[in-house]
């Protein structure tokens, strides 16, 4: 594996969580993808003929504020391309998340590096679900393309985040409740497959939530993001966190309430 990216948190990269934006990870994990391509001696055109169709990440440990960290990379698998990269804190060494991405086409014969034992991700049928509500709306603008012209994950992963906190507001996890309560969302893993993205400024971009899981500190949300003038897919998107308290730092019981309203929105 060799370093891909260095750099530190900054305090506008942090979210109402008071930790580092997820979809600032996936920019992070984006730069790494580039950066190892690169070292593995692929050009532009060869990187902008890979397309994505799904990757994994975990997070274990926060990033706030002034941390500092670094990503390790290397190849999971070359035909069908799969990238593995892990981010450390760099002042502490701990592992803090895994991201692992597969691409529809070859990169060679590379010798594939180990990939630490993880437990299962969980498997959401979204076929299954049956209440979605509209939660996010949106254009591509310029600055949300990669360096390969097509929408970049992080843009995805921050739409994903707004209609994350729309849902929260359907089954009473409010912004009034969150501020009032030092409540947070702490995403710990997402699991993305995706279809084709878009590959020009001007798209719209829909986003339609379900409630996939509700356990006692845990709760899973999907999202089926849409070309909002045709209809075609263009991603699904199962984001696994927990309700959180902010002032301890750890998963928090979700009261009767919130459960309840939950509820009425979970799969039949």
């Amino acid at each position: 594996m060799i370093e891909t990216y260095r750099s530190m948190v900054h305090p506008w990269e942090c979210d109402t969580v008071d930790h580092f934006t997820t979809a600032f990870y996936f920019a992070a994990f984006g730069s790494a993808n580039w950066h190892l391509l690169q070292r593995l001696g692929l050009d532009s055109a060869d990187i902008a003929t890979l397309e994505p169709t799904a990757c994994r990440t975990r997070f274990m440990r926060e990033l706030r504020a002034g941390d500092t960290y670094h990503i390790v990379s290397g190849v999971l698998d070359t035909a069908p391309a799969r990238l593995g990269h892990q981010l450390f804190n760099s002042e502490t060494a701990e592992l803090c998340a895994t991201h692992a991405q597969d691409f529809a086409g070859d990169i060679g014969r590379l010798e594939p590096i180990d990939w630490p034992d993880e437990r299962p991700m969980d498997e959401i049928d979204f076929a299954c679900l049956t209440v979605w509500s509209p939660t996010a709306a949106n254009i591509v603008h310029a600055r949300d393309l990669d360096h390969s012209g097509r929408l970049s994950l992080s843009a995805l992963i921050h739409w994903g985040s707004d209609a994350n906190v729309q849902f929260q507001n359907r089954i009473g996890m409010t912004s009034t409740y969150m501020r009032e309560n030092l409540i947070g969302f702490a995403t710990m893993a997402y699991r993305i497959g995706i279809d084709r993205l878009p590959r020009a400024p001007g798209a719209v971009i829909r986003i339609e939530s379900a409630l996939a899981h509700l356990g006692r500190t845990s709760l899973s949300i999907a999202h089926r993001v849409v070309d909002g003038q045709t209809g075609a897919p263009i991603a699904t998107m199962a984001q696994f966190g927990v309700h959180f308290d902010r002032k301890a730092r750890r998963p928090a019981e979700i009261p009767d309430r919130i459960r309840t309203a939950a509820q009425e929105l979970a799969p039949q």
